[in-house]
């Protein structure tokens, strides 16, 4: 029986980092060089077209930058009310 240390025990580390070397002496160094970690390009051109451009990013913080002066306003306006 192996001898637990921590999270896992040193003969399943061993035998992870063989299977490892393993497969990455068969992939060959072409398989560390996928940009997109081996998703296929239909489902990256589908999160791409799902995901915020940069003018989209822009446009969203107009809106906030908005709706927090339009709340400081709005919360002035309140306390100089209560004040009189």
């Amino acid at each position: 029986m192996a001898k637990v240390q921590g999270e896992g025990d040193y003969e399943s580390a061993r035998r992870y980092n063989e299977r490892t070397r393993k497969f990455m002496k068969k992939a060959g160094k072409s398989a560390t060089k996928r940009a997109t970690g081996g998703v296929d390009g239909a489902a990256l051109r589908k999160a791409k077209s799902k995901s915020k451009g940069g003018k989209q990013d822009a446009r969203d913080e107009v809106i906030m930058r908005n709706l927090v002066s339009k709340r400081s306003k709005s919360a002035k306006t309140k306390s100089s009310r209560a004040r009189a």
